[in-house]
């Protein structure tokens, strides 16, 4: 394989990046690497897509690898904790009625949009057909996904 330079969107977990050159064929040098809290893409037009968009063609990206743990504690957010986490800190709650009336989010539920999927498998399928199907991507760009398990030392796709 000819030294090519790939995207990584993973979760913060850094312990998983141990698993990257074997999952992509590539020294960690050749990787650019986008830390997201549950490596969830919630919008095509996110500030996330934007930076996976500018990667793409900035650093001549040709593969983007969705690599996620199966146990990232960005999957595990309830709404009703977030709430009260916020609440605990001093975030102004009373505003989240006033963001939800006036439909801020494309959900129009602000806590489910905060605590995004819970379910690790339909997120990455989710963020490789938005990839795929993104107006602004080169089609020749290919994406693939990648759960890993820590806890028994291997990955599926």
């Amino acid at each position: 394989m000819e030294n090519t330079k790939a995207l990584v969107l993973t979760g913060l977990d850094r312990e998983i990046e141990r698993y990257f050159e074997d999952i992509t064929n590539r020294k960690l040098e050749d990787l650019i690497i986008i830390n997201s809290y549950g490596a969830e893409i919630s919008q095509g037009y996110s500030s996330l897509m934007r930076n996976i968009i500018l990667a793409v063609y900035m650093e001549k990206i040709e593969d983007i690898y969705i690599v996620v743990d199966k146990y990232d504690k960005g999957f595990s957010i309830h709404p009703e904790d977030l709430y009260a986490l916020m609440e605990e800190e001093g975030g102004n709650v009373d505003v989240i009625k006033t963001l939800n009336y006036i439909k801020a989010v494309g959900a129009n539920d602000v806590m489910k949009w905060l605590s995004g999927s819970s379910n690790v498998e339909s997120t990455v399928q989710n963020n490789i057909d938005l990839i795929k199907k993104h107006p602004l991507l080169p089609t020749s760009i290919k994406v693939h996904g990648y759960i890993v398990n820590k806890e028994i030392y291997n990955y599926q796709t």
